[in-house]
């Protein structure tokens, strides 16, 4: 497309500066049932969000469609949204940084291996769960989806950025039965490199821990020296990180306001964002063009950074931190690529001090059982007894509750085993020295 026809038309009326991006997708995805192809489907999609400053106003506008009259069509939507907006644009379009970090996150080998042997690869991973045991009695929903993206990213003052990248997830979920009781599992990895799918960790994950299921119970309602299984602690650390952006600060419904620069946490807890880390979730521009910078977010527990647009660090007076994302017809604050410290100690050293606790693997429930403006939090939960230091009987039917500040400051430490997961972040399991747990 020939974006200088946009800003031209924009300019022409009264529009006097602008920003437009497209993003293009691709998806492909296979499932299967029972060895035998279910769902095959080829999708593409685009979106174009355009915005602009009229009579000192920002104007809005997106679009699904992309034709001669999109242009049209963007233009009078920012002229539509900028006349009924109340209040003057503080910012206006930002004209570029000095220096952009460059690293393509597409890899180029991924889409030129044929489809078929990626149908192949999810078959053999199915049959593999099948194969681990005879309680196997379902794999469920085995999915191989690859996605290609395409952002290109201008603005009136000459601006030009753009960044293409692909990656695909495979994912399976096992669901196993030994007489009355039925217990399952699931698995999911991301990457664009197929070459470093472990097709053992994946059956571990799905069928390996649906078996370990079997025979779970309640344990007695108490308080529990808890360990924390990392993809549950990312879903906590993730409540935390969202009360760390600005404008739910600046508007009073953050359980982080007033502690910029305080101990909110252990001096185990250093937090980082690390956009510009070379993996799938590398990002070198924010989306109002701002280049972005890795930054510390949390240091040895200590609140040192909140995540800013271009707005809401100007209501702070300070430099925006590369974080600007559409949302809502406005210009909001998104995070990502997330790197939690890790310890030193493994998991086995970790919890071999422990004579009695609990190991949480999955929590339900977490949405509607958290208040983010305090952070007290309670959800359904399944894990395991700790005993002796060893991981013991496992768990169901219980709760896990507490207050997410108070167990920042309660965590004793991360174990050494990081890993990133499929939402961005790279981190632990953690153990924090207590936590509620609801049983019997």
């Amino acid at each position: 497309m020939n974006f200088d026809k946009f800003f031209e038309l924009a300019k022409e009326n009264g529009i006097i500066e602008s920003q437009i991006e497209i993003t293009k997708n691709k998806k492909t995805s296979v499932t299967l049932f029972k060895h035998e192809i279910e769902k095959f489907k080829v999708s593409d999609g685009q979106v174009v969000i355009a915005c602009g400053i009229y009579n000192g106003k920002m104007g809005f506008a997106s679009s699904e469609k992309i034709s001669k009259d999109t242009f049209a069509y963007l233009v009078d939507q920012i002229k539509l949204t900028a006349t009924y907006k109340e209040e003057k644009s503080e910012v206006g379009i930002f004209k570029g940084s000095e220096h952009y970090k460059r690293y393509s996150t597409y890899n180029k080998n991924l889409p030129l291996v044929p489809f078929e042997k990626k149908i192949e690869l999810l078959k053999k991973i199915e049959n593999a769960i099948y194969d681990y045991d005879k309680r196997v009695d379902l794999v469920d929903d085995p999915c191989y989806c690859e996605v290609e993206t395409l952002t290109e990213f201008y603005n009136s003052f000459g601006l030009k950025l753009k960044n293409k990248s692909n990656y695909y997830y495979v994912a399976a979920s096992a669901v196993c039965k030994d007489k009355e009781e039925t217990r399952n599992s699931y698995s999911i990895v991301l990457d664009n490199d197929l070459d470093k799918i472990d097709i053992n960790t994946i059956v571990d994950e799905a069928a390996g821990m649906a078996i370990k299921k079997f025979g779970a119970a309640p344990c007695k309602t108490g308080k529990y020296k808890t360990v924390i299984n990392r993809d549950v602690m990312s879903l906590l650390i993730d409540y935390v990180l969202s009360a760390a952006v600005a404008e739910r600060v600046q508007k009073h419904s953050s359980m982080l306001e007033g502690k910029l620069n305080q101990k909110i946490g252990s001096s185990k807890v250093t937090i980082e964002e690390r956009p510009l880390t070379k993996n799938v979730f590398f990002s070198s521009f924010d989306e109002e063009g701002v280049a972005t910078k890795n930054k510390t977010i949390i240091k040895n527990g200590v609140l040192k950074q909140l995540f800013y647009n271009r707005e809401t660090a100007k209501k702070d007076g300070v430099e925006t931190t590369g974080n600007a994302s559409w949302g809502g017809g406005k210009m909001g604050t998104t995070y990502g690529n997330i790197y939690v410290k890790p310890g030193k100690k493994s998991f086995d050293e970790m919890i071999a001090p422990i004579e009695e606790g609990v190991y949480i693997t999955e929590v339900q429930g977490l949405g509607t059982g958290m208040n983010t403006a305090s952070g007290d939090f309670s959800c359904q939960a399944e894990g395991f007894m700790i005993r002796n230091g060893k991981i013991a009987e496992p768990l169901t039917l219980i709760t896990l509750s507490g207050n997410l500040l108070k167990m920042l400051k309660d965590l004793v430490e991360f174990d050494s085993r990081s890993a990133l997961d499929n939402g961005g972040t790279t981190i632990s399991d953690a153990l924090i020295k207590s936590m509620n747990i609801g049983g019997k």
